[in-house]
C-alpha cells in the first residue's frame, strides 16, 4: 500500500465534502421528492465517468485516486440516498421512492457511462 496517496485522497475528501455542502447550499430544498441528493450524485457520477476517461488516465496514480476515493467519494452521498428512501418507504410513498430509486441507480450509471464515453473520444490531454 503507498501511503503517500493518503494526503491526496484526504485532500480530494475534504474537497468534496466542501463541494457537496455547497451545493446542497444553494439548491432549494423541496417538499417531496429528494431533488437536492439525486443532483449531487447525478453530478458526482458524471464527473467520476470524467476522471474516468481515457485522456485523464495518463494522471498519477496519487491524483487519480485523490479525485476518484477522495473528492468523488464524499461529494457523492450514498447514506443520504439511503436515508431518504428509507424516509419515503416509511412514510408510504411507494410510488416516490421507487422512482427515486430507478432514477438514481440508472440515472447515475448512464450518466457515468455517457460522460466516460464523450471525454475519452475528446483530445484534452496532447
Amino acid at each position: 500500500m503507498d501511503t503517500k496517496v493518503f494526503p491526496f485522497i484526504a485532500f480530494g475528501g475534504i474537497a468534496g465534502a466542501l463541494a457537496r455542502w455547497g451545493v446542497l447550499e444553494a439548491l432549494p430544498e423541496t417538499s417531496t421528492w429528494p431533488w437536492q441528493i439525486f443532483i449531487v450524485n447525478m453530478i458526482g457520477c458524471c464527473v467520476l465517468g470524467i476522471i474516468m476517461a481515457e485522456p485523464f488516465q495518463s494522471f498519477a496514480p496519487r491524483t487519480f485516486a485523490g479525485l476518484t476515493t477522495g473528492f468523488c467519494a464524499s461529494f457523492t452521498t450514498f447514506s443520504i440516498f439511503s436515508v431518504e428512501l428509507a424516509e419515503l418507504l416509511r412514510s408510504k410513498e411507494i410510488a416516490i421512492a421507487s422512482t427515486y430509486l430507478i432514477a438514481s441507480s440508472f440515472g447515475g450509471l448512464l450518466l457515468l457511462l455517457a460522460s466516460k464515453v464523450v471525454f475519452s473520444r475528446m483530445r484534452v490531454f496532447k
